[in-house]
């Protein structure tokens, strides 16, 4: 009984995510929640108390998913350069992975009041503090260049979650692959080589 609960739970939280990308959380209702599940607009309350609950829910389920996964990560006994590698192959194939609730992340955070939101955001902070961390061990064994922690981490986070944007799940290129090309344009650039006879690649003159 407790399994075919979760079940239905996670699936009207499926449906919940795809409709509020696509209306807004403000755009959609109980009534559409019921109509997309097939149940009287009180059924759904044995799933959540209210919208604002089930948005927290949504978010909440996500961002604590991919945080466990990346404190693993952080606490392996690898050299940075793998952890970083990890981490960033994790991070871009999960939030590119799963369009709709990425879609919520970068949207509606602020939908939530102050207690919800304060949640959220605090896992968030988790997130950055592992990447910085990362990149601070980097620039301890002398492979970083010496510039900020907190800017390079937010370069990464933005780039992977404009994805939201413009990937297509279901298109030529997977997100096993697209967190490749991040990783690669991250950490290399996109230049074959700088020293190559005919050919300046100092963007600056």
């Amino acid at each position: 009984m407790k399994d075919k609960f979760i079940i239905k739970q996670q699936q009207l939280f499926d449906k919940a995510a795809a409709l509020f990308a696509q209306k807004g959380y403000h755009g959609t209702s109980i009534n559409d929640l019921a109509r997309s599940m097939d149940l009287k607009k009180g059924s759904l309350y044995h799933y959540f108390r209210s919208k604002e609950e089930l948005l927290f829910r949504l978010l909440d389920q996500y961002i604590s998913d991919a945080l466990a996964e990346i404190e693993v990560i952080c606490a392996l006994d690898i050299i940075a350069t793998a952890k970083l590698k990890r981490f960033m192959l994790f991070y871009s194939r999960f939030y590119a992975g799963d369009r709709d609730r990425l879609v919520l992340l970068i949207n509606d955070i602020d939908k939530l009041g102050p207690v919800y939101r304060g949640q959220v955001i605090e896992k968030e902070r988790r997130y950055y503090k592992a990447l910085t961390g990362i990149f601070t061990q980097l620039q301890e064994v002398g492979i970083m260049k010496p510039m900020v922690p907190a800017v390079a981490a937010y370069a990464f986070f933005g780039m992977v979650h404009y994805t939201c944007n413009w990937f297509q799940q279901d298109g030529e290129i997977s997100a096993e692959a697209l967190g490749e090309m991040f990783l690669e344009i991250f950490t290399k650039g996109i230049f074959l080589n700088e020293k190559k006879e005919g050919v300046n690649c100092d963007v600056g003159q």
